[in-house]
């Protein structure tokens, strides 16, 4: 299944915390851009009914029959569902209620199952497969993106639709929605949100169901994969909820690292816990001195909280910020963030099969022209003020270039985090 979805799309299914990463990173890029070039992009966040939990099960068999897995397979799957049942005790009194629909929660080849199921119902789809020699890319679903045209994002169940104009993705949202019903989901029009810039067409969008049209709520911001997103693409939000993200994580330990009395393991149990929190998605931060400094307040505050010093104190003993370091032990969280970017900047560069992501990276809209005056920052600005090889005003190497040699790459690390 994973060797036949992925011929189908570079970003249809969760696996790993990079594949979250590489979806994080095409929004964001995408917003970024279309901020630049002025380019209208209408972005339709699916949310199913109970997605695990509707599946047809004859509709699930015959995806795997089409999808070319073994009927020793398919054989074997049928009869670990056959027959299932669960059971409830209201009042002391057992219930048993037989399962007929859905898949396992929990069990670790149900995300396969539902993947391969939502994979049939796109396949009945026309808008996915776009020819790419298409011309007229502004009345087609999606995004032209370097010479190809990129209609939508999975992972799992969280899809997003893009398009340029709102008239185009409610075509698409309404095809989703009819052939999703024929493998037994459901999509639930009052958690389904669009998100559009400012370029974008205000055109109300709205899906049928039942015969009764449903109108599809607009919003500024929406929370995708843990990441916050809006349509200005303005981080600062996003980093307000890491913030919270992280004093709540450090509350929820408090009392351990209160009895820990070892510094070297309360800095670590600390890095696990609280500055992954503090920095989650941070690979793909435009990262302002500004913004960069409120991380590194917070982090401040955090450490204080962790050796139960607070700021009066600080003061009052004439401790520096190098001084509360030493007794806390922690990693430098610019650091960990620059070197959590430089790695990420390396994988996606080094990636030469054609993945959105790597193809996203390297997008400059030919038929688009930028507005006059100076762009907002750029998630790669840093990168190419910083690594990129110059003499003079003169461009020796660009960045993307040194990142595609892995052990010139890992010395830029060293470099830039030592």
């Amino acid at each position: 299944m994973d060797v036949y979805q992925s011929k189908r799309t570079k970003l249809t299914r969760p696996k790993t915390r990079k594949t979250d990463l590489r979806i994080c990173t095409f929004n964001c890029r995408l917003l970024e851009v279309g901020r630049e070039y002025h380019i209208p992009i209408t972005m339709v966040f699916i949310d199913f009914k109970k997605a695990f939990d509707t599946i047809e099960p004859t509709a699930l068999w015959e995806s795997l029959k089409t999808q070319g897995i073994d009927s020793v397979y398919i054989k074997l799957l049928k009869e670990c569902y056959n027959d299932c049942s669960t059971t409830i005790t209201p009042f002391y009194n057992p219930v048993n209620i037989p399962i007929t629909r859905g898949v396992r929660q929990g069990d670790p080849i149900s995300p396969n199952l539902f993947s391969a199921c939502l994979e049939s119902a796109f396949r009945r789809m026309s808008w996915p497969h776009l020819k790419e020699d298409k011309d007229d890319y502004d009345n087609s679903p999606g995004i032209r993106i370097n010479g190809r045209n990129l209609t939508h994002l999975r992972f799992a169940d969280d899809i997003i639709l893009i398009s340029k104009t709102p008239q185009i993705a409610e075509k698409m949202l309404q095809e989703l929605v009819n052939s999703c019903e024929t493998v037994g989901l459901e999509i639930n029009a009052s958690k389904t949100k669009v998100l559009r810039n400012k370029f974008a067409s205000s055109h109300q969008i709205h899906i049928r169901k039942n015969n009764t049209m449903s109108a599809i709520e607009d919003v500024e911001e929406y929370v995708y994969l843990g990441r916050l997103l809006n349509t200005k693409n303005d981080l600062e939000p996003e980093i307000h909820r890491r913030r919270r993200s992280a004093w709540a994580a450090l509350n929820n330990i408090k009392n351990t690292t209160n009895a820990l009395t070892c510094p070297k393991i309360r800095a670590q149990l600390f890095d696990s816990i609280v500055l992954p929190a503090l920095t989650y998605g941070s690979e793909t931060w435009t990262f302002t001195k500004a913004l960069s400094e409120r991380v590194r307040i917070t982090h401040a505050a955090l450490e204080r909280k962790l050796v139960g010093i607070t700021l009066t104190e600080q003061r009052e003993k004439n401790l520096h910020r190098e001084d509360i370091r030493k007794m806390s032990q922690v990693k430098d969280p610019l650091a960990f963030i620059t070197k959590r970017k430089l790695s990420w900047a390396g994988h996606v560069m080094r990636k030469n099969d054609n993945r959105w992501t790597t193809l996203l990276q390297e997008w400059i809209p030919r038929n688009e022209k930028r507005p006059v005056g100076r762009p907002p920052m750029r998630w790669a600005d840093s990168l190419k003020k910083e690594i990129s090889v110059r003499q003079g005003t003169q461009l020796i190497e660009p960045w993307s270039t040194i990142a595609k040699d892995r052990k010139k790459w890992i010395a830029v690390i060293r470099a830039h985090t030592n």
